[in-house]
């Protein structure tokens, strides 16, 4: 009897061990659709009325919205939608972020796209650090060098995220470490601080997976309206609504 429960509990871990793998799978291969769709979807021209407000998002996969279940679902869609109903303006957003970048990558790909905008924008957000957490190659200081740069770059006022805090406890000591350079630099540059890291830091080990896409990584949906919401929050206290607001 004892041999038939131990072989009863081996099936029935082995049976869980396997659906969590297939589980695992599937979020992969969807995380990779969204890639190349949401890419796709940023790519495409948008034109709008002369009193529209531009928002320009820069960053990583985060920015792309890539885990949520729909792109209009990420935090800069929701940004925009915000931004929209509380000036009583339209919103075209421009999209200059791109998955897998680093914090490297912003400096070489998309500053100089930033430059070349042939218009000024009314609102930067950028996030940017989690892939330098978890790439190998950077540290700390490198970071540091590269969002030096960034910062520099980017018109004064632009809100700017910290790096999120990662559950598994190396990657969790090292992006505290950068998110500390991040927010160094972000009040040195006079930017606008979006406290990323805390606000998914106080989450817990416990509930990370409720705010997680099926790759265990990227945001979902519940996930990234806590980083608009963060987003907004700082917005709001900067008092930039109030200047953007429809004059009519």
């Amino acid at each position: 009897m004892k041999r038939l429960l131990g072989l009863l509990a081996g099936a029935a871990a082995g049976t869980l061990v396997s659906a969590g793998a297939a589980s695992y799978l599937m979020g992969r291969r969807e995380i990779v659709r969204h890639v190349n769709d949401y890419r796709i979807h940023w790519g495409e021209s948008r034109d709008g009325g002369e009193d529209a407000l531009r928002y320009v998002a820069l960053g990583d996969s985060a920015a792309q919205g890539v885990g949520a279940s729909q792109v209009d679902h990420g935090y800069v869609p929701r940004i925009g939608r915000k931004l929209a109903e509380v000036t009583g303006r339209e919103v075209l957003i421009t999209n200059l972020s791109v998955s897998g970048a680093t914090s490297a990558d912003v400096v070489r790909d998309q500053l100089p796209q930033f430059r070349d905008l042939p218009f000024t924008p009314d609102l930067v957000t950028l996030d940017i650090g989690g892939n330098d957490v978890v790439f190998p190659g950077h540290s700390p200081a490198s970071f540091e060098a590269n969002m030096d740069v960034v910062l520099a770059a980017l018109p004064e006022g632009s809100f700017v995220a910290d790096v999120p805090w990662f559950m598994v406890p190396v990657l969790g000591r090292q992006s505290q470490k950068m998110a500390a350079v991040a927010s160094i630099l972000i009040e040195r540059h006079k930017h606008h601080l979006v406290p990323l890291h805390r606000a998914t830091r106080e989450a817990g080990t416990w509930r990370y997976h409720r705010y997680t896409a099926g790759d265990w990584f990227h945001p979902n949906d519940l996930g990234y309206e806590g980083w608009a919401d963060a987003y907004w929050t700082a917005i709001e206290a900067s008092g930039v609504v109030e200047k953007l607001q429809s004059t009519d």
